[in-house]
């Protein structure tokens, strides 16, 4: 016995030093390649919705994601599948929330929406600032209500237009745009909106302050319910608080420019490019260089839009009441923000306790990692969507 181990020896020493050295190989592969973070990453790319997600984030300023993401993405699509799934018929007579709120479509409206739209309805966020710092859409670490005090307001109203297109299959932009030398950056409306709706049926522009109220109900089933025309009424607002300062010149309130339904039409694209142009010097309407920047309680793209441009295109422009579409409920105003509240203040109160009352927990940073992870898939600078046109 002795005598075949010590001739077995050596070979089994090399055996054993190969085998050691294969491992190493196998280690280095595995660390260096990425691959030792499928788990984690396997959540993400079974949950994108247009493409996989590649292993290095397109934001330089990410850091590599922590071990217990995947735990926190998986949680975030479980919530998707069992609690804000689109389970309402788009044409659907009547909705009941919870067994205590109902709405029903007007009776003598036929439905103009009898399927969702998906990705032929976009929604987009408009801004040029960085949102950049802790506790902010684009900052280096996640959002999360174990630091409240450090939760952006704003941020939460980009992340809830995201989820709320991701929930019914939309497809959704943030457009980093440019400054203008000589009026507000409120006046890009015009000048991105129709780039975006060049290519879908339906586009939905929102303010970073106004969020969807309810995120399981459709937008084409509020269409239906606000009884929207998408031949006739090429663009879609809701009013403002009946007060003095919110009226034009003419003694109307204005309609709100921080949520606006533009369908593709060719009336449309004549009333943006109406729009796009009404504050330039020589223009049709000469006093609308006067919405040009915004002086103290003075409205810019709004002021513009509604002493001018609604009353060219009457029969275009459809209004909806602000309870509906404006407003939040603490804001002491005939406007609750039914189905889209736009919390005019409270930016950072208000909005946190309606985003955090439909993301609550761990349900926060889960979204926020999985919308960063998304960036390539809808984030765009200004140059770059006028380069594809």
């Amino acid at each position: 016995m002795a005598a075949f181990s010590s001739a077995r020896s050596p070979r089994l020493v090399f055996l054993s030093a190969g085998v050691a050295f294969a491992l190493l190989v196998l280690v280095y592969y595995v660390t260096s390649s990425g691959v030792w973070q499928a788990t984690t990453t396997s959540y993400r790319g079974s949950v994108a919705t247009t493409s996989s997600l590649p292993l290095s984030s397109p934001n330089p300023s990410l850091p590599p994601p922590d071990p217990s993401e995947g735990e926190r993405i998986l949680l975030a699509k479980q919530y998707l599948k069992h609690i804000a799934r689109p389970s309402i018929p788009v044409a659907q007579p009547r909705v009941t929330l919870f067994g205590a709120q109902t709405w029903e479509l007007p009776p003598l409206w036929e439905p103009q929406w009898k399927a969702g739209q998906r990705d032929g309805l976009c929604i987009m966020d408009l801004d040029n600032r960085l949102f950049n710092e802790s506790g902010q859409i684009w900052g280096k670490k996640p959002m999360s209500w174990d630091r409240p005090e450090q939760v952006h307001g704003l941020s939460l109203g980009i992340l809830n237009h995201w989820l709320y297109a991701k929930i019914h299959g939309y497809k959704y932009y943030y457009v980093d745009i440019d400054e203008f030398t000589d009026r507000r950056a409120s006046w890009k409306k015009p000048v991105i909106m129709p780039e975006l709706l060049k290519r879908h049926e339906t586009c939905i522009f929102i303010d970073s302050d106004a969020v969807f109220t309810h995120l399981t109900i459709p937008f084409e089933w509020l269409m239906n319910y606000w009884s929207i025309d998408p031949e006739k009424h090429s663009l879609t607002l809701a009013i403002d608080p009946d007060l003095p300062w919110n009226k034009d010149k003419f003694n109307k309130t204005y309609v709100n420019t921080g949520f606006i339904v533009a369908q593709n039409n060719e009336r449309t694209f004549e009333i943006m490019d109406e729009w796009r142009v009404c504050p330039d010097d020589g223009g049709r309407h000469p006093n609308c260089t006067d919405f040009k920047t915004a002086d103290p309680g003075h409205v810019t793209d709004q002021g513009g839009f509604g002493t001018y441009i609604r009353y060219d295109y009457k029969e275009n422009v459809k209004e909806l009441s602000c309870d509906d579409a404006n407003g939040f409920p603490e804001s002491e105003t005939e406007c609750k923000g039914t189905f889209l509240r736009h919390l005019w203040t409270g930016k950072d109160t208000w909005i946190k306790r309606t985003v955090g009352e439909q993301i609550p927990g761990d349900l926060l940073q889960a979204f926020h990692e999985w919308f960063l992870r998304e960036r390539e898939e809808f984030w765009i600078t200004e140059k770059e969507l006028m380069e594809s046109a």
